[in-house]
């Protein structure tokens, strides 16, 4: 078990419990010994490894989309059949995927922003950094947090930027294709920025990404569109960081350029992402496994007495007693406490989804809390 603190075992930080795989490992440690130059500021053979990454995947996605609708209940939206590629110019290099979205604010610098809330604290931290004022979507319980028609009606004539996690954090939630369709054309044809963060997208099922899209397969061909990616989770590489964009913007990728300070990827970092990009066998080989733990996980907890909502990716949210946090700090988990998250209060709680052996250890955890603690009602 992978422990931080002494003996606390992290169940907050959603992090691949697989660990880094070998292979990036070694092409970080290998890099360090050319850390005596600086790094490659335009990320040449790095963007272009991302471009094959990023084009490889789309193939593959455009497969499953086809698959996924053929069947009467699919919501996969229309299939465009896009054969359009990915170039290396149209990706921007960060040091994790929060620095994009402030790079990305400072060079866009949106007036009124939409965001679907609950979600990641850093795209309101970015946005207000740079004086934009905020519209919440408060994301309803009764649908589980999902994302619903509704929101479509809310990108106004004010809106010029909207930001989606698609899976959402802290939820867990996919936007359906049909629905995700809808945003990018209304976006478009409003010349508003939309924001994908694609972040947790590496973890989805064969079938959860027959469900939706990547927004990498409308950039050719959309210029009011950004997504972002992230190697920090699927690769467990949160020390090294590294994170990217994709945009069919020339202009505002200059500019985002600009902002960002130089040497921002450091050399081991760019090696390891190098490496990483080559090797999606090991992100969907992952996809599988977490998709088996997290849906016995979630049994589990239902089972318990807990209130835990669908997820499509790493991590569950739910709720519980108050007090829960400390309770498991004691017992020797740490878990994240959502009560700070806009649209939520206390009682709610999100998990990482880790190994079964881990998982049945946090449980029994779990379970005593259920009989120890007070469930709070959260309006």
């Amino acid at each position: 078990m992978k422990e931080i603190y002494g003996r606390i075992l992290d169940f907050s930080a959603n992090i691949n419990f697989r660990g880094m795989p070998e292979s990036v490992r070694q092409a970080a440690e290998q890099a360090v010994r050319w850390s005596e130059h600086y790094p490659d500021t335009d990320y040449r053979t790095l963007r272009a490894a991302l471009a094959r990454r990023e084009n490889r995947l789309s193939a593959q996605e455009q497969a499953l989309r086809r698959t996924a609708g053929s069947g009467a209940a699919a919501d996969t939206g229309p299939d465009t059949g896009r054969t359009d590629e990915i170039c290396p110019e149209q990706i921007i290099c960060g040091n994790g995927a929060a620095e994009l979205m402030f790079a990305l604010t400072a060079a866009y610098r949106p007036r009124r922003a939409l965001l679907a809330v609950p979600s990641f604290f850093e795209y309101e931290q970015a946005l207000r950094a740079f004086g934009c004022a905020v519209q919440h979507f408060y994301l309803p319980e009764a649908l589980d947090y999902r994302l619903d028609e509704s929101f479509v009606n809310e990108i106004g004539e004010e809106t010029d930027c909207v930001i989606l996690g698609n899976p959402n954090n802290p939820t867990g939630q996919l936007i359906g294709g049909r629905l995700l369709e809808q945003i990018v054309s209304r976006c478009r044809e409003r010349e508003i920025l939309l924001v994908l963060d694609e972040s947790f997208c590496d973890f989805l099922s064969a079938q959860d990404r027959g469900r939706t899209f990547t927004g990498a397969r409308e950039i050719p061909a959309n210029r009011h569109l950004f997504v972002m990616r992230s190697f920090t989770k699927i690769y467990a590489m949160p020390g090294l960081r590294f994170g990217y964009g994709i945009c069919g913007d020339p202009a505002l990728l200059k500019k985002m350029r600009t902002v960002l300070q130089p040497w921002n990827v450091s050399v081991p970092a760019q090696a390891a992402a190098e490496c990483a990009a080559a090797d999606t066998a090991y992100a969907s080989e992952t996809a599988q496994i977490n998709q088996k733990n997290r849906e016995q996980m979630a049994r589990w907890m239902q089972d318990a007495g807990y209130r835990v909502f669908p997820s499509n990716t790493n991590f569950l949210m739910f709720r519980g007693p108050e007090g829960l946090k400390e309770f498991c700090l004691k017992k020797g988990f740490l878990i994240r406490d959502c009560s700070n998250f806009p649209g939520l209060g206390k009682g709610f709680y999100r998990i990482c989804i880790r190994s079964e052996a881990e998982n049945a250890s946090l449980m029994q955890a779990l379970a005593e809390a259920g009989g120890q603690l007070k469930n709070v009602e959260v309006s």
